[in-house]
């Protein structure tokens, strides 16, 4: 039996929320960078072009955002791991969530590009 593996990734997705550990950053707001990553065998009728056999990524996107701006989160890890959990639950061909979460500016007293947390999940057997 041969089993594929399919990837699809949304990249450098940018919403601006009120997430953060310090009350200023969930006052003020700020740009949080996502990538999200699904895997599993969405091409499973292969030569069927057509949408109902992968995931819409239009979906996983708005699924996301609803997700992402639906609450506020004080870390980056209870965020990124709620969204993963919501897209295993919303999205029944998806076996695996990756997803990695940016905060470009954080108040840490030097300079940096951004703090990243990334968190992976997987569908139980």
């Amino acid at each position: 039996m041969v089993t594929n593996q399919d990837t699809i990734r949304l990249n450098n997705a940018i919403f601006y929320a009120y997430h953060g550990a310090l009350e200023e950053e969930r006052a003020l707001g700020q740009a949080f960078e996502l990538d999200v990553e699904v895997k599993g065998e969405f091409a499973r009728n292969k030569g069927a072009d057509d949408l109902h056999w992968t995931v819409d990524y239009t979906l996983l996107y708005r699924a996301v955002a609803e997700i992402f701006q639906s609450r506020s989160f004080q870390l980056l890890e209870t965020m990124a791991a709620t969204i993963a959990h919501g897209l295993l639950e919303k999205f029944q061909p998806v076996q695996e969530v990756t997803i990695r979460v940016r905060k470009p500016h954080v108040p840490m007293g030097g300079v940096l590009k951004n703090v990243e947390v990334e968190v992976t999940r997987r569908r139980e057997s």
